[in-house]
């Protein structure tokens, strides 16, 4: 397992959080999914438990870059436990894409990748340096993600915990950024009961 993303979940889950994670979903296998989920709805906000009515997305279509990538990974996590495997790279090249996302609607820059546009001084005025250093952490694994492959022959870069881990704590730095993203899919249509 990648020793940032520990330490990343280690620092935003809360005692209660992160207990719960590691019990139920992190080293979960046939039911992982499931588990994913239940944990998913616990943090609240937007996630891939209530991304989809259905088929089909909840967000307003001028929204789908940022919402979009939370379809794909709750595709990826639905694979069988082996199949998942061999997407892990996938879902966090789509965390990375998600949070890359927020961030061009933020600062309104269309051309700059994730990495540049955290390293802007507006990034940390606007969202804290806290904030910006958990997303360059983030930012690692999305760029290892799209150009490494220099894993070991027949193997994966990323373990099937890694790409939980990632998923867990890119929604979590979601739910700080999305106050500051503008939206034209309303508040209230996350609200599912």
């Amino acid at each position: 397992m990648e020793p940032i993303l520990i330490q990343l979940i280690q620092k935003l889950l809360s005692n209660e959080e992160l207990a719960l994670f590691e019990k139920k979903v992190l080293f979960a296998n046939d039911d992982l999914y499931e588990k994913l989920l239940e944990f998913d709805q616990k943090l609240g906000g937007i996630g891939i438990y209530n991304i989809n009515h259905g088929d089909l997305g909840r967000y307003h279509v001028n929204d789908r870059d940022i919402f979009r990538p939370l379809q794909y990974i709750e595709r990826y996590f639905q694979l069988d436990y082996e199949n998942r495997a061999w997407v892990t790279r996938e879902i966090i090249h789509m965390c990375g894409l998600h949070l890359e996302s927020m961030m061009k609607n933020i600062f309104l820059i269309s051309r700059l990748p994730l990495g540049q546009a955290v390293a802007q001084k507006a990034a940390s005025l606007k969202l804290g340096r806290e904030l910006v250093n958990d997303i360059k952490e983030i930012v690692k694994l999305y760029n290892d993600s799209k150009h490494r492959v220099d894993q070991d022959k027949d193997s994966h870069l990323f373990s099937v915990q890694d790409a939980v881990m990632c998923y867990v704590a890119t929604r979590k730095i979601s739910m700080s950024v999305v106050p500051y993203v503008k939206l034209d899919t309303p508040e209230d249509v996350w609200n599912i009961s």
